[in-house]
């Protein structure tokens, strides 16, 4: 009884191949007749999921290809930027040195270009720049940037020098109002700000007024811009009015400054 059940399963197994292989037209293969019927669909799977995987190999391969490609893209690119920082560099320091040169043309002196190459820590008091004695440099030349004055040469040396700049509380500049010629002493307060001491507390001062330098004392060219009145504050009592200063010049971002020789003194 159980040889017949087994016959009848084998049986039915076959049938239920040759069933569907005469339903799908996609099976096909090298066999023929009853060993076609029986192999056939077995290739035909077989073929299915080895080209499945060969598909898939493929993709992969074909993945690291667009991978790679894209990662050269980006080595262009990352070229291209830096070559575009670099050459807007050039267009700026191109513009920062024509501004120099605008500004010297405008006055009646000698001057030695130089580059900032150092600075203090904390609030500027001094900068080093990149010129010295055999340049002709030598202490006490003033020293103006292309927004105005910056300051004067503390110290000399062969190829360097550096400079006290306005900012310092041992600064002395002597300033006048642009548009009152009301003048006063311009000092540092050794926080990184301006104010003008001994300013006459009856002379007329308003924010935004333009200080220059006056050119009392000769330490200094006339008429070099110096900054705009911020802030006033009227004392109660006493001769003078403080009178606080916002400095055209970055000190901060110094690069490129001129040092004054020759002016008429």
């Amino acid at each position: 009884m159980f040889r017949w059940k087994r016959l009848l399963a084998i049986v039915c197994f076959l049938l239920c191949i040759i069933i569907i292989q005469s339903r799908n037209e996609e099976i096909s293969g090298p066999f023929k007749g009853l060993l076609g019927n029986l192999l056939n669909p077995v290739v035909y799977l077989a073929n299915g999921f080895f080209g499945g995987i060969s598909g898939l190999w493929h993709s992969y391969v074909a993945l690291v290809g667009v991978q790679a490609q894209n990662d050269e893209y980006k080595r262009l690119i990352d070229n291209l930027t830096l070559e575009n920082v670099l050459l807007r560099e050039k267009v700026s320091q191109s513009e920062r040195l024509h501004d120099l040169l605008r500004f010297n043309e405008a006055y009646d002196f000698s001057t030695v270009a130089s580059n900032v190459i150092g600075a203090s820590d904390g609030y500027v008091k001094h900068i080093v720049i990149d010129r010295g004695s055999l340049d002709g440099v030598e202490k006490d030349d003033p020293v103006i940037g292309f927004q105005g004055l910056v300051g004067r040469v503390s110290r000399t040396f062969a190829t360097t020098s550096e400079v006290g700049v306005i900012l310092n509380i041992s600064s002395n500049v002597s300033v006048m109002n642009s548009r009152t010629r009301a003048v006063g002493i311009l000092r540092g307060d050794g926080r990184g700000h301006l104010f003008i001491d001994y300013y006459d507390r009856l002379d007329e001062v308003l924010p935004g007024d333009v200080i220059i330098t006056s050119g009392l004392g000769r330490l200094f060219p006339k008429g070099i811009p110096v900054g705009r009145v911020s802030r006033v504050v009227k004392a109660k009592t006493g001769l003078f009015q403080n009178v606080y200063v916002e400095q055209d010049e970055d000190f901060y971002k110094l690069e490129n400054v001129f040092v004054v020789k020759n002016f008429k003194k």
